[in-house]
């Protein structure tokens, strides 16, 4: 599963910002606004489209209602804009995916519950689909920002504990490739990967796999008393060397594209972006695009896969060459091969 490239998309819940907070966002700060001019098509649409790698940013919120009173959802009803916010999904206890509260807070699946059956749901309709990749993101800190809710923090065993129940609740059994089987009988996950390696593409196809990407303390609280995660319903991001690495993100492949290929070739899975904040969108620049794809990183995101909304009107597209979706990766496999997607 690991000799694959594929595309994946960025934020991949993000809904369009009502034109009357935005308008509050780039009187306040343009480049945030600038960063912000984005949003994406719904997440079974993405997967129809061939997008294999979603990203969902997550907020706790185990009382519920948290998060059902936006500041940006009180501008909008001022200015006359109907958002489609669902107070309702926001009043229920659980995991919440949105942005950036307050401002940046729609989503074409409000609680992560609704986002993950959306993704089960295609899947079992394509039950021989590659391997889907979903990234599970947390800004679980304050922003420091005036009138923006504070997240509640994730350093927390029952918090976590919480997040992997309600992924196995949509998820069951065999749904969920997990690092219990990825590592197998090996002494850790890391040395499974860098020896036995992945498991075949054959036993994966139809199948999901969850990546938990956060702050350190978050990661450690992850995997407390879990060595090589065991029995956790997602993998990690830790560093090389530690015993519960086996997938690494690298937000810039400009920058270190030579290590994602090193990671790459030694059996690592790695997620990386080919463009970010709409920069290379306006200036139409694919020079990240081919670092990433060059890298040969299993996941390349990005915000404008065929089909994606397009409010800058920049025509900025991003495929793999021969405008594929998914292809045999570069690195692990030089002579190619033929793929089914």
């Amino acid at each position: 599963m690991n000799d694959v490239q594929t595309v994946g998309s960025h934020n991949s819940f993000k809904a369009r910002i009502p034109s009357s907070v935005m308008a509050k966002i780039k009187a306040i700060e343009p480049r945030l606004a600038e960063g912000l001019d984005y949003y994406h098509l719904p997440l079974a649409r993405q997967l129809d489209a061939g997008v294999r790698q979603l990203e969902l940013d997550i907020f706790a919120d185990p009382q519920g209602g948290r998060y059902a009173e936006p500041e940006g959802e009180v501008w909008a009803r001022a200015a006359g804009e109907r958002t489609g916010f669902d107070r309702a999904a926001m009043l229920k206890p659980g995991f919440k995916v949105f942005h950036i509260p307050d401002v940046d807070y729609l989503s074409s699946c409000p609680t992560l519950v609704r986002c993950l059956s959306e993704v089960d749901r295609w899947s079992r309709a394509h039950p021989n689909h590659l391997p889907i990749m979903i990234t599970i993101n947390a800004a679980d800190t304050p922003s420091n920002r005036p009138g923006i809710t504070t997240p509640l923090p994730l350093d927390n065993a029952a918090l976590l504990d919480a997040l992997d129940a309600e992924i196995r609740s949509v998820l069951p059994g065999k749904r969920l490739i997990t690092p219990d089987e990825v590592r197998g009988n090996s002494a850790t996950l890391r040395d499974a990967v860098r020896s036995r390696g992945w498991p075949e593409l054959s036993a994966t196809r139809g199948r999901i796999y969850v990546l938990l990407d956060v702050r350190a303390a978050v990661s450690d609280a992850y995997r407390a008393g879990r060595p090589s995660l065991a029995g956790r319903a997602m993998f990690g991001w830790y560093s090389d060397d530690q015993p519960e690495s086996a997938i690494q993100i690298v937000q810039d492949p400009l920058v270190d594209g030579r290590k994602i290929r090193d990671w790459v070739a030694e059996g690592v899975i790695v997620r990386t972006r080919t463009d970010a904040n709409t920069v290379e969108a306006r200036g139409r620049d694919y020079a990240k695009a081919r670092a990433a794809m060059a890298s040969g990183a299993q996941a390349v995101s990005t915000d404008y896969y065929p089909g994606a909304p397009d409010p800058l009107h920049t025509a900025f597209v991003i495929t793999l060459p021969q405008k594929a979706m998914a292809r045999c990766s570069p690195v692990r496999v030089t002579a190619g091969c033929s793929l089914r997607p």
